[in-house]
């Protein structure tokens, strides 16, 4: 039996008991918090329907962030915290053009949990 619902604003399946996404004949798990149990299970088309799923269709700007935590992600094995998130973007366009308004307007409500979500990568720490 499949229950959909929301679980801190997030969108999810609930099978058997378990939460899950179910994207191109799969199930994916998902934790406790919404977030890709395998982060090795992530692809940009799963990303997109975890968003689709919450209401927020991916744009460029989306997926400019995105990828930057898939990639400190894959080098520190943690997720950036907002202050060296926002550092690095800035870092990589060469101005100072991204702040915490930027991050919540793109992602609205829980901007690093929703990022994160979406990347496939665990929940920050400290994120409720």
């Amino acid at each position: 039996m499949l229950i959909r619902g929301k679980f801190n604003g997030m969108s999810y399946v609930e099978s058997s008991g378990r939460h899950s996404v179910f994207h191109e004949g799969r199930n994916f798990p998902l934790d406790e918090n919404g977030h890709l149990v395998h982060a090795g299970d992530w692809s940009e088309g799963l990303g997109r329907h975890l968003a689709e799923l919450d209401g927020i269709a991916l744009d460029d700007r989306h997926w400019l962030v995105i990828r930057f935590i898939r990639t400190y992600h894959g080098k520190f094995d943690t997720v950036p915290m907002p202050k060296v998130l926002i550092k690095g973007l800035n870092r990589e366009a060469g101005e100072m053009r991204y702040d915490m308004k930027f991050l919540y307007g793109l992602f609205p409500d829980h901007p690093m949990r929703r990022a994160c979500r979406y990347a496939g990568v665990p929940q920050p720490a400290g994120c409720t």
